[in-house]
């Protein structure tokens, strides 16, 4: 029978409904189902052989030795009967720990639905002692006990803000130093959760929280947003003055010391994925560096469809004799000024 249909005339589909989910959650039938854990078998050589009831012994057959490579293979054989029995078993016992594991998850989110109206202090007390017992504790839950806006959720916070920038700062990983000293917050978080190894994850909003507290903190680091909404995290003695001169040294380096070509004068456009690959930023960073020193005079930009590349302003250094104005003419550029067109 594939499909069973039911029909409720009196009412009660809603009970049957939340029972029925219970049980597929629980999946008790896999524990009803399962068979025992097998064991080895031993022959104790100090109990007494057996006998029938006429008094007579019946010697128990002793196991056939192997020898040679027929013994082999029949020792191979039973090494990976047992390991089929051994690892069948540890499968029976894995089941169950998922069951016990959905149950909890369960009773977790019909905790969260009932209290969701009101508070239940002696309710979260109790789930929360089961919890720690079976080991579903994490750090937060045990400072903060499953309330927020403590005063133990705010000492989690700011010891976890001070975890980040120890490990940012920390010679032995040198997070920042490999990423040129400036990396995204999103980034930050991918690395810092995959280091612990799939325990005790942080959350993005404890995360934030993390970051934001490095600024009352005093730590050597600080939270950059660009005109594009990405937010950065780099060294407090980072500037943008000191960006932009790294990057103007670069394109001066770039410039040849007697070139035979005119064109050659202004230097080597540079893109995005250059500026990457020479100070270690990952490209997104690069392209908001770069528009940066682009706002602040240093860069000038030329996009055609090859792409767009950054060029070092030059212009600012070309002296123009500009020819002597009538009382028209300065007339007409008070106006233009006035208007905020020049």
């Amino acid at each position: 029978m594939e499909v069973i249909k039911l029909s409720f005339r009196a009412g009660g589909e809603k009970t049957f409904m939340e029972r029925l989910k219970d049980a597929l959650i629980q999946r008790k039938w896999l524990l009803e189902s399962a068979p025992p854990l097998p064991r080895p078998q031993s022959i104790d050589r100090h109990s007494p052989s057996p006998t029938r009831s006429d008094g007579i012994i019946t010697p128990q057959p002793q196991p056939k030795r192997g020898i040679g490579i027929a013994g082999l293979e029949r020792r191979d054989i039973e090494f990976r009967r047992n390991n089929e029995l051994v690892i069948g078993s540890a499968f029976e016992d894995l089941e169950a720990l998922m069951t016990s594991a959905k149950e909890v998850i369960a009773m977790a989110e019909r905790f969260a639905s009932t209290s969701s109206t009101g508070s239940n202090t002696e309710a979260t007390r109790l789930l929360t002692e089961s919890a720690s017992a079976m080991g579903l504790m994490t750090t937060k839950d045990m400072l903060t006990g499953g309330s927020s806006g403590s005063a133990a959720e705010k000492l989690y916070i700011t010891q976890l803000s001070r975890d980040l920038a120890e490990y940012l700062t920390d010679d032995a990983h040198g997070v920042l130093r490999k990423e040129g000293g400036i990396m995204t917050l999103v980034d930050l978080w991918a690395v810092f959760n995959r280091r612990r190894n799939g325990i005790e994850l942080i959350s993005p909003s404890d995360f934030s929280k993390a970051v934001h507290q490095w600024e009352d903190l005093k730590l050597p680091l600080r939270l950059r947003h660009f005109k594009s909404g990405v937010s950065v995290v780099q060294g407090r003695d980072r500037t943008d003055e000191k960006t932009t001169r790294s990057i103007t040294e670069w394109l001066h380096s770039l410039l040849p010391s007697s070139p035979s070509d005119p064109a050659n004068n202004f230097g080597q456009g540079v893109t995005a994925l250059h500026a990457a690959e020479h100070f270690g930023w990952s490209l997104g960073v690069a392209a908001e560096e770069l528009e940066m020193a682009e706002d602040r005079g240093a860069l000038v930009r030329d996009q055609d469809t090859s792409g767009l590349r950054f060029w070092l302003n030059v212009f600012d250094a070309i002296e123009v004799d500009m020819p002597s104005l009538t009382e028209g003419d300065e007339a007409v550029f008070s106006l233009l000024r006035s208007e905020g067109l020049v």
